[in-house]
Order: C-alpha cells, then structure tokens, then sequence
C-alpha cells in the first residue's frame, strides 16, 4: 500500500537577482514546505540552476511538488525536467510537459484555443503586444497598448530586440479582468469562484511593474477583490475554465487570465505553472478562501492529495 509522506519542493534558483518573480518562486518554495510541514508532512526543499538538471535523475520522495518555471528562453529546460519526472515515473504536482510548454508559448496556446473553441480576443486596434515566451507579465507595460499598424510595428520590434523571442498581438479587450483558478478534486476539474482585478484607471493592464515593484506608482494601482457575477456569466466563465483546464494540459491548479466585456468573456492565456498563493493580493489566495479554504495550508494539502491519487489511481493510496 503507497503512502504519501515525503513531499520534494523542487524549485528554479533565481537566475536574475534583480527579477522579483525570480526571486518569489524562492521564496515560494521554502513557504510551500513549511506550510506542507505543518500538515504533517515530511519536506525537504532542493533549487537547481539550468546547468543542474541531470540532478532531477536523482530525485526520490512520494511526491515532487514542482515549482520550476523556466520560461522565456529557457523553455526547453523547464520542459526538460518535467520530461525527466514523466521518464520516472515520479508523482508530482502540476501539468506535464505538453500542458508546461503550451501555456510557456503564447502562440502555440492561441492556435490551441482556436482549434478547440475557446473564445479569444480578435485581431483589431486597439492591440495589445508581448512577448511569446515569458510569464509573470515580464514584457507588458502601460505602454504596450497600441493604436494602429505603425505603434503596432515600433512596439513589436521593440520587443522582439529585448527579448529575443516574437512577440503576439491581440485586440485589447476594455473591460472587466478576472483570474479564475482550477483545481483538481477526485480527478475533475474543480473552477473556483472568480477573481477580478480592480483597476484604479480605465485602460489600465496588469503590468509586470504593478505585480511585482512594490517601489513603483504603478504597484498601487490595482487590487483583487471576489468577482461579482450574474448567474449567467458565472456559468460562462466556469464551462470555459472547464474546457480550457482539459484541452490545454491543465492539471491540479492552474489559472487562466481573462476579460469580460459585457456578457462576452475573452481567455487571454492559461498559465499551468503559476505561483500557488494564499495572499489577498493574489488571485489564487482570494478564490480558495472563497471555496472555503480557510489556511495556505489546508490549500496545499489539497493539491498534493490530489495529485498523488492521479498517479496512485491503479494502487491503494492513503496520507498522513
């Protein structure tokens, strides 16, 4: 009979000390563990660089809480150690590396979303342009907006030198924005009550200075707040959250960013890799306490339950 007992937070170290969401996914890791710790289980927290991957071949726990998130140019190797737990066979939390790759490659995951129905934005000014490849808003400003084919061009090309990697395009969607997590319960999708990001001026996007620069004006700017929805749109939301959480690789917590402009409700992109948090200031945070989640640490228990009966579905399994 399999028990679930040691858990290895396994995590990126920071590569940019100057990166605050480098930096969080650290610190992320040791909180993650001691909060897993206090649950009774037994955790050990291992970081590895992206010239340490083989050290992946040497993992052993009862499960890997996997917090490396390795995108922009380094997609393949954050691909890479997946790949190394899927060879394995090792339980671990989060998507595989189908469902890490497509939402790490905004244009993979847009002619996803086509293919399986789940509505965009469209291809009309006013546009907003980011690179393809990052995450935690790396590469959006307030200035990322633009207004016809020559700002279109100047913006893209801009961001292209930057980051070295294309960049997408899509219709800015002025509306309302909500991160609606999906968690996973008895081996279904599970779609939290919404969260909606309340901006303190119209026009505004989700910037990376607004997530992460607590020194910038920008980084007051916003707040999360529980979204308030007709029962209508509630169930738009959720039927899509569903679906998107199936057909693009989502597995145990993934959130996906949209906007909603009437009754009209736009996917922006699907991270399957996100910070898993339980701060106000986060959506994740504000959307399990609405479920009824009343600690970090009864959150986390959850996922890696879970998950570790995703992988223990042909065995008997039991936890601490």
């Amino acid at each position: 009979m399999k028990t679930l007992r040691k858990i290895l937070v396994l995590y990126n170290k920071p590569e940019n000390i100057n990166d605050e969401s480098d930096l969080d996914t650290q610190n992320s890791a040791f909180e993650v563990a001691k909060q897993l710790t206090g649950e009774g289980f037994r955790c050990e927290v291992m970081g590895i660089g992206l010239g340490e991957i083989d050290k992946v071949k040497k993992l052993n726990a009862d499960l890997i809480f996997n917090m490396v998130e390795w995108t922009g140019n380094n997609i393949k190797q954050g691909t890479q150690v997946i790949k190394i737990l899927e060879q394995k066979k090792l339980p671990f939390t989060g998507s595989g590396a189908r469902g890490f790759l497509l939402s790490s490659d905004k244009v993979w995951m847009k002619e996803e979303m086509i293919k399986n129905n789940i509505p965009i934005p469209g291809q009309k000014f006013p546009m907003i342009v980011k690179p393809a490849y990052e995450h935690c808003g790396i590469g959006i400003t307030q200035t990322s907006i633009v207004k016809n084919e020559n700002e279109l061009r100047i913006k893209s090309e801009e961001l292209r030198k930057k980051y070295n990697q294309p960049v997408i395009a899509e219709e800015f969607i002025e509306g309302r924005e909500l991160h609606v997590t999906v968690l996973e319960k008895n081996g279904r999708p599970w779609v939290l009550p919404p969260a909606e990001v309340i901006f303190h001026k119209p026009g505004t996007v989700l910037s990376y200075e607004m997530k992460w620069n607590k020194k910038s004006p920008e980084y007051t700017q916003a707040h999360m707040e529980p979204a308030k929805l007709d029962k209508s749109l509630e169930l738009i939301v959720e039927r899509i959250a569903k679906k998107a959480y199936v057909k693009l690789g989502g597995r145990d917590y993934p959130r996906l960013d949209m906007r909603v402009r009437g009754d009209e409700v736009y996917v922006l992109e699907i991270n399957n890799n996100p910070g898993v948090d339980f701060n106000t200031d986060a959506g994740m945070g504000v959307s399990a306490r609405l479920a009824g989640f009343k600690t970090y640490g009864e959150l986390l228990k959850h996922i890696v339950e879970n998950a570790y009966l995703r992988f223990a579905s042909q065995h008997d399994a039991h936890f601490l």
